[in-house]
């Protein structure tokens, strides 16, 4: 595609990435002054109104992320940009699909970035009681929290006659995106990733199948999900926040390419863990089940399939 303007004036676009990054030295005076001012409530809303310059805060970063790849690589087809961590990230990738099996569109680049060294989300995920503290641990060996990642992750979809007419080698098929919403009583995730695995395995057929795992660390989520896949014992799972972090948006994205490299190479990378849930597999690699489970909200899964 790069290079292509025929085909990159196409190319449809959804971008999944989170807000502008606050002025965190500005957080920092407030949090130190407030408890000292006569008036909190009063001293607050002051330095809200004039330090934060709310009218020029960018809360719409993703627009600017669209904008800059459509200059840079000239990808100039529609934009679509989506907020709303893991959540918008799964969503994405599955409008787009979407929109390919719907004939409205044949042609998208989907994905998003995340910059996992800014301080104001650190503080952020912090005080909500989502972050490791050291020492680090793999996911599963944790009993909370998460490690932030910086990734930035794009996959180009594409109609197979679309694909076939000008020869490009297709990597993976990628059959379905799911996702849901619950509002995250005991055991919600458990049963919406069960949900979702029977839809996509209808037959319940396992063999030659991993599942690749965008678990947070963060609780009670990821402890669910692990209870959930000890239904799946004869499926081998790997969680990429041992290894990259967690990257919000872009986490699904990069595990779906994650995927299609594994399925590329037809056999699975090693386990990063030594809790037991992730073991070693050198069997066959026929398809990978992708899940998303948000650390506080939105549960997704793909199933990503080897090209024959």
């Amino acid at each position: 595609m790069k290079g292509n303007a025929e085909l990159l004036a196409r190319t449809d676009m959804i971008v999944a990435a989170g807000g502008g990054e606050r002025d965190v030295a500005v957080d920092a005076a407030i949090l130190t002054n407030k408890p000292k001012s006569a008036n909190p409530e009063a001293f607050l809303n002051e330095r809200l109104m004039s330090d934060l310059r709310p009218t020029l805060f960018l809360a719409q970063l993703s627009n600017l992320l669209a904008g800059n790849i459509s200059i840079v690589h000239g990808v100039t087809g529609s934009s679509r940009t989506f907020m709303g961590e893991e959540a918008a990230g799964v969503d994405a990738v599955r409008v787009a699909l979407a929109r390919i099996e719907a004939g409205q569109s044949e042609l998208a680049l989907v994905g998003g970035s995340h910059n996992g060294e800014r301080e104001d989300l650190l503080l952020l995920y912090d005080a909500g009681g989502h972050m490791l503290h050291a020492p680090f641990q793999p996911v599963w060996e944790r009993r909370s929290g998460m490690v932030l990642g910086s990734l930035g992750a794009f996959l180009v979809l594409e109609a197979r006659g679309h694909a076939e007419a000008r020869n490009a080698k297709p990597l993976a098929r990628l059959a379905r995106v799911l996702s849901e919403r619950s509002a995250r009583p005991p055991g919600a995730v458990s049963a919406a990733l069960t949900r979702m695995w029977q839809t996509l395995t209808p037959h319940g057929a396992r063999a030659g199948m991993a599942v690749i795992s965008g678990a947070t660390g963060a609780q009670p989520a990821t402890n669910e999900e692990r209870a959930w896949l000890k239904s799946l014992a004869e499926v081998p799972v790997r969680a990429t926040g041992s290894r990259v972090g967690h990257g919000l948006e872009p986490q699904f994205s990069m595990n779906i390419a994650l995927a299609t490299l594994a399925l590329g190479r037809e056999k699975l990378f090693p386990p990063a863990d030594s809790s037991g849930v992730e073991r070693e597999y050198e069997g066959p690699l026929e398809r990978v089940a992708v899940t998303a489970v948000g650390h506080w909200r939105g549960e997704g899964m793909a199933l990503v399939e080897a090209v024959t």
